[in-house]
């Protein structure tokens, strides 16, 4: 029990290795829960790209060895963006019938996450399969294992997926002395925990507030049901959420071409850094800015969008960098040849799809989402990059699938399901916006409608 604590107090712990993102002039204004959620997701992105550039260079890891040159740097970013102005913080007068009823939903979706995460009702056999097993041997090897990567036996450890989420492990691993392998678990919940008041601060912007607390609500619950229903516990789709969520939530709701996208560069590096299709991610979120932004100049939105892609894929490059240096395959194994496909499984591999967009819940968020899309297809521009998200990454699982010689029903089983969260998160998103954003021309304070 004492392991587990210590473990689950080292990963909290990361909020304070990325503190000073949350004195940049863009976080400033939001509240502390949701500075810290930010913060949170920094320090586990600042701290795989240390421990990777550790590894490289033959730097044995250490909690104080890791830890001080990244408060060090969070130090020196609270020194610099103190002073700087910020927008001032919108106050929050809650109607208390949509506070209870909000509160208590979400507070119902995370207790039944929780408990279904903790008593390892939901966990996920990749968390054993390789996940866990890589944060151990990361951690007993005081750094990236090559000599792991590179066994032939240990090729089912995924051995090319980026390192975010062996490296926070292995971290915690660190601190406690050992592998809680019964409490790590519990951790993931923490990440869809950390999206919510980012997703609800944002959202209010452009929803309102009772608009915000409705999108939050349904996407909470939606959520924590699928992860559920997944088995997503201890594997990378929590982390990948949390920060895929946190970019679409922001970018969404940007108030102008000025705003910093601080905070959506952050999320989005650490989705490349999180796992394979993370990348994909990150590179259909920035068409669809670009498709969003188009109207306003197609080389201004083009540069902006470039730029979102172009930083993640620069801290990307120094895992594939590490990759090459040490003589591991550099890059992403793939399913057969890339141009090898089997058409005449496109039927089998789309009635598979749509069996597993069940979600935990008769796919009834999907089916209640599209709807709301459908109704407010024409403001499609307005969503842009929640809709090129989920679109892209179906269009690329139904490629990917078809490049199985056999039939794919059970590796569609076995992954769509998880694969398909930050689709079914984009979609929720694009129909709160789309639906809640609907202006009446009668109201000239142009609230939601």
């Amino acid at each position: 029990m004492a392991d587990g604590l210590k473990f689950l107090a080292a990963q909290a712990a990361l909020a304070l290795l990325g503190a000073g993102a949350a004195w940049h002039p863009s976080v400033r204004s939001l509240s502390a829960v949701s500075r810290a959620a930010i913060s949170f997701g920094a320090g586990a992105v600042a701290l795989t790209l240390e421990a990777t550039l550790f590894s490289l260079v033959g730097i044995p890891w250490s909690i104080p060895g890791l830890a001080v040159p990244l408060l060090v740097l969070s130090a020196g970013a609270v020194v610099r963006w103190r002073r700087r102005p910020h927008p001032s913080r919108e106050p929050v007068s809650w109607r208390r019938g949509a506070a209870v009823w909000s509160g208590l939903a979400c507070a119902l979706a995370l207790l039944y996450l929780g408990l279904s995460f903790g008593f390892s009702a939901a966990v996920s056999t990749d968390f054993l399969y390789f996940w866990g097993v890589k944060a151990v041997r990361f951690a007993d090897s005081r750094g990236i294992s090559a000599e792991f990567l590179r066994n032939p036996f240990a090729s089912h450890a995924t051995p090319d997926y980026p390192p975010l989420v062996p490296v926070v492990g292995a971290w915690g691993c660190l601190a406690s002395g050992r592998m809680p392998w019964m409490v790590v678990p519990l951790f993931s919940a923490l990440w869809l925990a950390a999206a919510i008041p980012l997703l609800f601060e944002r959202c209010r912007r452009l929803l309102g507030r009772d608009g915000s607390a409705g999108v939050v609500t349904f996407w909470t619950v939606a959520m924590s049901v699928s992860l559920v229903n997944s088995y997503s516990a201890g594997s990378a789709e929590p982390t990948l959420v949390f920060f895929e969520t946190a970019a679409l939530a922001w970018l969404l709701t940007e108030a102008g071409p000025a705003e910093s996208r601080f905070v959506p560069t952050i999320a989005l590096c650490g989705a490349a850094l999180t796992k394979v299709e993370g990348l994909l991610a990150v590179l259909l979120i920035a068409a669809g800015v670009y498709l969003r932004d188009r109207p306003l100049g197609k080389r201004w939105a083009a540069a902006r969008s470039v730029k979102l892609f172009v930083v993640p894929a620069a801290a990307l490059s120094l895992w594939l960098f590490y990759q090459w240096s040490r003589s591991l395959a550099v890059g992403y194994g793939a399913h057969g040849e890339f141009l090898a496909v089997y058409p005449d499984l496109l039927g089998v591999t789309l009635k598979g799809l749509w069996r597993q967009m069940n979600a935990g819940s008769l796919g009834l968020p999907w089916a209640f989402a599209i709807l709301l899309i459908l109704w407010r297809a024409r403001a499609w521009r307005a969503a842009a990059p929640a809709l090129a998200l989920a679109g892209g990454l179906a269009a690329f699982l139904v490629f990917d699938y078809l490049h199985d010689r056999d039939d794919p029903s059970n590796r569609i089983e076995w992954t769509a399901p998880r694969v398909l969260q930050p689709a079914l998160s984009a979609v929720i998103l694009a129909a709160g916006v789309l639906s809640l954003s609907a202006r009446r021309p009668d109201d000239p304070a142009g609230r939601p409608a």
